[in-house]
């Protein structure tokens, strides 16, 4: 009973050339763009003739080949494969960051290519985390296209942490072609042995390559249950999800605990070893402050980096602009920060931000971007 993601073909805009000539087309639109999106099907069987097409002894043989390239990892203390170091987070406290050792490196990323290549491993619609040509903005943008009023922000609670080896290998065996993979006794163990490399202290390490992939192959069934069933009741909600982030939003107000009763019923039905992080819930609408991965949808439909954002960033180019002019320096750190926000506020907000960029170059008389690629070179 194998869940099949493939990846969703562009889709392709008609249009008479009378259409194009008399300006009622956007001609953009004739660009395709980057197709990020997929599709999931669940089938109770697959047909022979469906089977027959793919190779399995290869896609065994390739990891049965991995195990052995690499069987001086599997015989080491795992702890002694890490470097262990905190990082703030955004609320109180430490994150653990468990970053590999070179030699570990390699090979994690080696097995996330065999996963993407040889097993053609993809991810559900509704994730935008670590997903190439997917951002932030791309997961809000999903909830700006239904017009949304109403948004629920829930949280996994210690997401990674918590997802042990044989949850991982539970929600494997039923996505296709891992599902026929471990329907053999030696795919089942060279399966299992290669994914044993990437765990740490009983759970999925942050600070790997492959993680974040494993979290997005397992999460389909739980990602293609949430998001179609929640698509069919009468809220018509809009499910998306960014690593341990979900957001659920509607047009109409809902009852926010009967959608988090919803989701954990989900997760329990497939044994997933975490569940919601319930004080961490929120729910409001567009009216209010509603910020989600960083940025707000506002009551206009809107996204937005916020006022306070617009202000700061302001504040940011007249001084650095300032003391470029008196001579004092910034650190490298500093700059190369500031171009990134450029970069990230112009994908939010572009027009603003190069409104912003244009008047202190012409009050100054200087090129703001040519000075920060000067000190960034």
């Amino acid at each position: 009973m194998p869940y099949i993601t493939i990846q969703q073909s562009p889709i392709y805009y008609q249009m008479s050339f009378d259409d194009i000539l008399d300006g009622t087309v956007d001609l953009s639109r004739m660009v395709v763009p980057n197709v990020t999106n997929t599709r999931t099907h669940f089938r109770e069987f697959l047909k022979p003739s469906f089977l027959e097409r793919f190779d399995f002894d290869l896609m065994i043989a390739v990891l049965e080949k991995f195990n052995e390239q690499h069987a001086n990892l599997f015989n080491v203390e795992r702890k002694s494969l890490y470097e262990t170091f905190y990082i703030p987070k955004k609320s109180k406290g430490l994150r653990e960051i468990n970053a590999p050792v070179p030699e570990l490196m390699d090979a994690l990323r080696q097995l996330k290519t065999i996963f993407e290549t040889n097993m053609f491993a993809l991810y559900h619609t509704s994730a935008f985390a670590y997903v190439k040509g997917r951002c932030t903005i791309d997961c809000i943008k999903r909830h700006q296209q239904n017009e949304s009023k109403w948004f629920a922000k829930l949280d996994f609670s210690d997401f990674f942490g918590s997802t042990t080896e044989e949850f991982v290998i539970s929600m494997f065996s039923q996505i296709f072609p891992f599902s026929e993979i471990v329907k053999r006794k030696d795919g089942l163990e060279a399966l299992k042995k290669a994914l044993s490399l990437c765990f740490l202290n009983g759970g999925l390490p942050q600070g790997t390559p492959i993680s974040p992939t494993i979290t997005n192959i397992m999460m389909i069934p739980i990602d293609h249950q949430l998001c179609n069933e929640l698509r069919k009741m009468d809220e018509h909600y809009v499910y998306t999800r960014y690593a341990d982030d979900i957001l659920v939003s509607s047009k109409v107000g809902f009852d926010c605990n009967k959608l988090q009763d919803y989701i954990l019923g989900v997760l329990k039905k497939f044994n997933a070893p975490f569940c919601l992080k319930k004080e961490k819930t929120r729910y409001g609408s567009s009216a209010g402050r509603n910020w989600n991965l960083g940025v707000m949808l506002n009551k206009d439909n809107e996204i937005t980096i916020g006022h306070q954002k617009k202000k700061t960033f302001k504040a940011m180019c007249c001084n650095y602009i300032c003391d470029k002019k008196k001579g004092v320096a910034w650190d490298l750190h500093d700059v190369q920060v500031f171009a990134g926000l450029i970069s990230y506020y112009r994908m939010i907000e572009k027009d603003y931000i190069n409104y912003v960029i244009d008047q202190n170059n012409k009050k100054f008389g200087v090129n703001l971007e040519a000075l920060i690629k000067e000190d960034l070179s």
